[in-house]
């Protein structure tokens, strides 16, 4: 026969035992619920870091294409991609297989209005407001500001991302090939055929590319305000990069333009406060959108 006290004990360390076994299950319930409350949120954060791409060919092209990539792509799938679309959508195929393509003036752009551009920006519309009122007494200095803020004004910006875009640069295999992100347009612009001259001219100068011609060449087709003569000018070539070109005999290093590259003709005689604009006009033209 069964001690009562037995009994009673067993009952109790059975109860408890169910309880201690209700307990973890209810644990192991909601942590599973949270792991995958988690595991959902995850998800959708990953969903949310999609890179999208606007592929054109142009600032004012009136077709667009976009692409998106799940997370962070490097800028070779950025490009072979973008390739791909605008070749595909060529209305036609250029002779001996020449791509549709003018690598030299491609660009990749973040398109959110970075603090940075929009700092540049700002500044070079003030002071070139500033140096109107400066010149107003001379027609032709106050006629050239006003021809370069309309010029400015008229262009398209957007913050560049400072990367090599040749298609055969990273067929090559090159080792610089990083990751990019958020909202991005890509340029893949087809050959132009003109020279930018802007800046301390009568009039904004859109000259006819000529292969053999460097900046001296250029600047000698536009009428220059500067009196003094001009030492150097500012090369903005297609890509972005800037490059300072000697104009004078004395100091004149032949070198290269690409067709669509832009000429500064800094301006002289600048009032103090204002001396700047000939930094700041060609770093803002470096984020100008062809």
């Amino acid at each position: 026969m069964k001690s009562p006290f037995l009994c009673t004990q067993t009952g109790q360390f059975l109860k408890t035992n169910l309880l201690d076994t209700r307990r973890a299950l209810l644990n192991m319930t909601a942590l599973f619920a949270a792991s995958v409350f988690c595991l959902t949120l995850s998800g959708q954060a990953i969903a949310a870091e999609q890179t999208k791409v606007t592929v054109t060919t142009s600032a004012d092209a009136t077709r667009m294409y976009h692409v998106a990539f799940n997370g962070a792509p490097r800028v070779s799938q950025v490009v072979s991609q973008g390739a791909a679309v605008i070749r595909a959508n060529a209305n036609n195929i250029l002779a001996h297989n020449t791509d549709t393509v003018y690598w030299q003036g491609a660009g990749l752009f973040d398109t959110a209005n970075t603090p940075e551009l929009a700092s540049l920006k700002k500044a070079v519309t003030d002071n070139l407001n500033k140096l109107q009122e400066a010149w107003q007494e001379d027609a032709e200095k106050h006629a050239s500001v006003t021809a370069l803020s309309t010029f400015l004004a008229e262009s398209h910006f957007q913050s560049r991302i400072q990367v090599p875009l040749d298609e055969d640069f990273y067929l090559s295999g090159s080792k610089l090939n990083p990751l990019v992100k958020g909202d991005l347009m890509l340029v893949l612009p087809s050959r132009p055929n003109n020279v930018w001259v802007i800046g301390a001219v009568a009039e904004i100068t859109d000259a006819d590319f000529q292969p053999d011609y460097v900046a001296n060449d250029y600047v000698d087709i536009a009428e220059t305000l500067n009196t003094f003569g001009i030492s150097d000018v500012t090369v903005i070539q297609p890509g972005g990069e800037l490059e300072i070109h000697q104009t004078a005999y004395w100091n004149q290093i032949p070198k290269n333009l690409a067709p669509g590259a832009t000429i500064f003709v800094p301006f002289q005689g600048l009032p103090s406060e204002l001396s700047s604009l000939n930094r700041d006009i060609p770093r803002l033209l470096q984020h100008r959108v062809m």
